[in-house]
């Protein structure tokens, strides 16, 4: 009976202290893990339009900044300019971005 009690403790224990730790998720990471439900998650999202393109050597690499879901292309005058993101065409078009203007 001591034994079953210790072991019931020692589970209570980590259901307790361990378990909000680990479902524990940031705004980050919860996008990252709906992906294209939610936006472009943080791993699609880069510094350097060479970034993005090794990412997707394929497709065009987009420029988006502000808050909303929209994105320049590349011969767009204000391509990789003020603060923003380079990303991938298809994954952020996924993702319920548009072109600019569209």
């Amino acid at each position: 009976m001591k034994r079953h009690f210790q072991t019931c403790a020692a589970v209570l224990a980590l259901v307790v202290f361990v378990a909000p730790v680990a479902m524990a998720q940031t705004a980050s990471t919860q996008s990252e893990i709906a992906g294209a439900t939610t936006g472009l998650g943080t791993s699609h999202r880069f510094a350097s339009a060479a970034a993005a393109t090794a990412h997707c050597p394929t497709d065009t690499v987009v420029w988006s900044s502000g808050p909303g879901l929209t994105y320049q292309l590349p011969d767009a005058p204000g391509y990789g300019k003020s603060s923003g993101f380079y990303a991938c065409k298809m994954e952020a078009d996924d993702a319920g971005f548009h072109a600019a203007g569209n």
